[in-house]
């Protein structure tokens, strides 16, 4: 098994996702009169939270083995595509066989529109 590692890029993609996810709901909900507002609120940034565990799970999961299936070559890096859940996980990496380590350089998160 190879170790999985993220660059300061990689981890910066994830979070702004996150965070943007986070306010979009939180901006939606805020002084909206609904008398459980923060229930609701907590509820969305709890669903944050555990979106951030299944994509970094995900990618980890998808990475560690030392074959990954549907692999594309883009030059130097290396590109997969999977869904989590009904988001679609885009991610470039590179592995360096030497000392068994597989960097994650970048990941692309597909954006939902939010439908009322």
């Amino acid at each position: 098994m190879l170790e999985i590692r993220f660059t300061q890029k990689a981890i910066i993609d994830v979070e702004v996702f996150i965070r943007n996810y986070e306010e979009s709901f939180l901006q939606l909900y805020s002084d909206s009169g609904i008398w459980s507002e923060s229930v609701i609120k907590d509820m969305y940034i709890k669903s944050a939270n555990e979106l951030h565990e299944k994509i970094i799970d995900g990618i980890v999961e998808k990475l560690h083995k030392k074959k990954v299936l549907g692999r594309k070559e883009t030059g130097l890096m290396i590109e997969i595509d999977f869904y989590i859940g009904s988001r679609l996980i885009i991610v470039l990496f590179s592995d360096n066989h030497r000392n068994s380590i597989r960097q994650v350089e970048s990941i692309f998160i597909d954006r939902k529109p939010i439908i009322f």
